[in-house]
């Protein structure tokens, strides 16, 4: 008669088993993250324009907004007033360097401070690794 129960090798194939099931879901529920992370940046990148404007008005002053690697930065000259992080594995296509000036009463030029003769386009892209950044 055969006792009640997992033996040895059950138990071990069944361990191996849930170790694969769970990595695949870590692995999925990682891109997920990874992916609400990159459309939370994008809708930020949208506001800051709006925020810039707002600032520069609300101030009454010339306002830039700049790139320093993967830091957007609002500033008041040299001094810093805001800064958003570009999340590991999202591109933008704004080179480093100043991006747009804000100017009272909330307009926004090019860095040299002429008048936009065309939209302000720019694109994000997400790049995905199978291992975590």
């Amino acid at each position: 008669m055969r006792a009640r129960g997992l033996s040895l090798v059950e138990l071990l194939v069944l361990l191996a088993v849930l170790a694969v099931v769970l990595a695949m879901g870590a692995l999925n529920g990682r891109r997920t993250l990874l992916g609400q992370e990159h459309a939370a940046f994008l809708s930020t990148l949208q506001n800051v324009f709006w925020q810039g404007a707002t600032e520069a008005a609300s101030r009454g002053v010339n306002l830039t907004l700049e790139r320093n690697g993967s830091r957007l930065e609002l500033k008041q000259g040299s001094t810093v007033l805001r800064t958003w992080d570009i999340p590991q594995g999202v591109v933008l296509s704004l080179g480093n360097g100043s991006i747009v000036r804000f100017t009272p009463p909330g307009k926004v030029q090019d860095p040299q401070g002429q008048p936009l003769t065309q939209p302000l386009t720019f694109t994000a892209t997400a790049m995905y690794t199978s291992k975590p950044p």
